[in-house]
């Protein structure tokens, strides 16, 4: 083995494949941490309990990576299109590295063209972030009452939480809803885009029974 110093070249070249690497590995990183997601709910009990213990979950998986959250959830009380103008006036104070903000509310009985036209307000807005829509037709427990079945027609709000009573013991703002569902997250996903995709192109508020929220989940899922 020669014991003859290096030339600069050689030094200069090992410090840029070096540095490359050194950039490579953390360009791979972040790549595969999560995006700064802002989850903006209409229901300020139910869908911030379940999207929370998610967003926990995540959180301190990849806590030592960012000083802060990845996952922020706030449930506001706000329907439909006020819950859409709500998120662009507050996610830059709530969550300003936001790069992703995802709107979480029901048809329940609000009018048509509101349920509608807040998907496609949504979908339409250019920032420097993303606004997705997870909406459910009618109601979240919907998504919920996929984890145990299939379900082709609508047969309301109240008998898909009598179906979950039955099912699991639901009760409405169950904070560990999350974790009773969860075993069963893959194949409701499965069954909730079937259920989706089979409307075709019509209108958010003709698809009924439909659900977005596996969109979300299936965002979420990646890094839990």
């Amino acid at each position: 083995m020669s014991l003859k110093p290096k030339k600069y070249s050689e030094l200069k070249r090992e410090q840029s494949e070096l540095k490359e690497k050194m950039q490579k590995k953390k360009k791979e990183i972040n790549d595969e941490l999560p995006h700064y997601t802002y989850i903006v709910s209409e229901g300020t009990k139910t869908e911030p309990y379940y999207f929370e213990s998610i967003a926990q979950k995540i959180n301190e998986k990849y806590r030592e990576f960012s000083t802060g959250r990845f996952i922020f959830v706030e449930g506001t009380g706000r329907n439909t299109k006020g819950l859409l103008e709500y998120a662009r006036k507050t996610v830059d104070k709530k969550f300003p590295q936001a790069e992703v903000v995802w709107l979480v509310y029901d048809k329940d009985d609000f009018p048509l063209d509101n349920f509608d036209n807040t998907q496609y307000s949504a979908e339409e807005k250019t920032d420097v972030r993303e606004y997705r829509a997870a909406w459910s037709n009618e109601c979240i427990e919907l998504w919920f009452l996929l984890h145990f079945q299939e379900l082709s027609v609508n047969v309301g709000r109240e008998r898909y939480r009598e179906l979950l009573k039955g099912y699991c013991g639901y009760e409405k703002n169950m904070k560990n809803i999350f974790e009773i569902l969860q075993p069963s997250i893959n194949v409701a996903a499965v069954r909730a885009k079937r259920q989706y995709e089979s409307y075709g192109d019509i209108a958010p508020s003709q698809k009924c029974p439909a659900t977005r929220v596996y969109q979300l989940i299936e965002e979420l899922q990646k890094y839990l």
